[in-house]
């Protein structure tokens, strides 16, 4: 009889234990509990059942025993741990909370992201485009989205695609590189290419308060195309632009008396022949009123500009401080010494995050900063060649016989500057102006950090930098003091010998007291 209960024991844990392994396995396989993950775990449940059923007696008096207490015990006092530590991860899961426990509190949003994300009345998702090759970037910007979405109230979630196994998902939100990042509200969408908190927090600001943001590309003297989607066209720049909630519009100002109200910037990108006066008089007073306007220009040689008076040049000299050299610059730094490659950024909103990116300008002029009569203007110097580089002023020579050398005295030196700013606080105008128009070009938008400068540009003209200013985060400097060469001593003492001897000094004492005691 004992046999065949033992036996009956046996089999009903084996049916246990298969109904466990066929539960586990069919997981496994379908990756979704479903009835038959169900009904394996039944079947265990049942098995054990029935085993603690044949064997209750034995049970009843095992537990009865001294043994059995004390296990009861321990089993309870574990059981109690488990439920303990599973209600509290149920109720830190329903209600998820973070701490920042670093000084300067720099995993913490700003007070303004979190005001902003209290105001929320539509969802907002943010879509991280990465590929695999980008994995490390999209595991550090992973713990800012999550700061969002437990300070957005259920109104903020996120997620990461990979462009290459989803190119249409790239293509609806015109994503055109890497590591981008498009935050969507209602029907609108903005694309973020430097995703920190300055700039999720303005797209989400600007999505949330649609605005009329327009920008106007001057034509009628040979201007780049925006529409072109030939390698000298600017479709790739408008696109981004559009991309960024932007309405981009051509703007005729032989046609057109005045520049419009709405424009917050004109760009004139690479005119081929002199603005008229009225033209130029028409950008006058739109800069006088706080416009803006970034100003691309080409070498003359080859245009109508070539020992001709340049209207808009002599106006930029004059009032805003910023001198177009008619040369072409030669960097010897470049593998293309007709290419000049920008080797130091200025200390500027437009190159801040262009640091570890470079730069280059496919034939350009130089640019240099003088005086105005106008002393509050603020000029930088954006984008400068190395020393080994200088505008070249003879174009005959360059053209026809391909030498490379710099005549002192006629030929400006190195370092040159292709891009410069100027801003007047008080009138909020704000100008940049570069010695190229190529580098901007479909054929060299997505070359290294081309494209970023240019939109970088038209976004500081049109004031859209800087749409809500976080509260700054302070870093406090922390540095270690090595200790002297004695406290290296005395602490390796203490450690090698104070504490050990420490220890078997109470050893032999409590040795010692116990024998005399005995």
């Amino acid at each position: 009889m004992r046999i065949r209960r033992e036996l009956a024991v046996g089999l009903c844990l084996g049916l246990a234990a298969l109904g466990l392994l066929g539960a586990g396995g069919w997981y496994y396989y379908r990756l979704a509990v479903d009835r038959y993950v169900y009904l394996g775990l039944a079947v265990a449940l049942a098995g054990v059942a029935a085993a603690i059923a044949l064997q209750w007696h034995r049970l009843a008096g095992f537990f009865r025993g001294r043994q059995g207490r004390h296990g009861t015990n321990a089993l309870l006092a574990s059981l109690s741990v488990v439920g303990i530590l599973g209600i509290a991860n149920y109720v830190a899961y329903r209600v998820p909370a973070t701490v920042d426990l670093t000084e300067d509190a720099q995993y913490s949003l700003a007070p303004e992201t979190r005001a902003t994300l209290a105001t929320l009345t539509l969802p907002v998702r943010v879509i991280g485009f990465y590929s695999q090759d980008l994995e490390s970037s999209r595991d550090e910007l992973r713990p800012l989205l999550q700061q969002y979405m437990e300070a957005g109230r259920g109104f903020v979630s996120y997620e990461f695609i990979d462009p290459r196994q989803e190119p249409l998902s790239a293509d609806q939100y015109g994503v055109t590189r890497d590591g981008t990042v498009v935050v969507v509200l209602g029907a609108g969408s903005e694309v973020v290419q430097f995703p920190s908190e300055q700039d999720l927090t303005g797209a989400i600001v600007r999505l949330a308060n649609p605005g009329q943001r327009k920008v106007y590309f001057l034509t009628g003297h040979g201007e780049r195309d925006i529409q072109s989607t030939e390698p000298e066209g600017y479709s790739y720049a408008r696109q981004a632009l559009e991309s960024k909630n932007y309405e981009v519009a051509a703007l005729n100002l032989l046609t057109d008396p005045a520049v419009p109200a709405d424009a917050l910037a004109v760009v004139v990108a690479g005119p081929l022949a002199p603005l008229r006066e009225s033209e130029v008089t028409a950008l006058r007073t739109y800069l006088a009123a706080g416009g803006s306007l970034v100003g691309l220009f080409e070498p003359t040689p080859g245009t109508q500009l070539e020992g001709v008076d340049d209207p808009l040049a002599a106006e930029l000299a004059a009032t805003w401080g910023i001198r177009l050299r008619d040369d072409l610059v030669v960097d010897l730094n470049s593998s293309l010494p007709l290419y000049g490659i920008a080797a130091s950024y200025g200390n500027h909103a437009v190159t801040e995050r262009l640091h570890n990116l470079a730069t280059y300008f496919p034939s350009a002029r130089s640019l240099e900063l003088v005086e105005t009569d106008n002393t509050g203007l603020t000029q930088v110097g954006l984008v400068e060649t190395g020393s080994n580089s200088w505008g070249e002023t003879d174009f005959k020579t360059l053209v026809d016989q391909r030498s490379f050398e710099m005549t002192s005295g006629k030929d400006t030196p190195g370092p040159l500057t292709l891009a410069a700013s100027v801003e007047d606080f008080v009138a909020g105008t704000r100008v940049i102006v570069a010695g190229d128009v190529d580098f901007g070009a479909n054929g060299d938008y997505f070359q290294l950090g081309n494209g970023d400068l240019l939109i970088n540009s038209i976004d500081w003209a049109a004031g859209q930098e800087e749409l809500i200013s976080l509260t700054p985060k302070d870093t406090t400097q922390r540095f270690v003091v090595p200790p002297t060469r004695q406290t290296t001593l005395l602490i390796a003492l203490l450690t090698v010998i104070g504490i050990p001897g420490a220890v078997v000094a109470a050893g032999v004492s409590t040795f010692v007291s116990r024998r005399r005691r005995a």
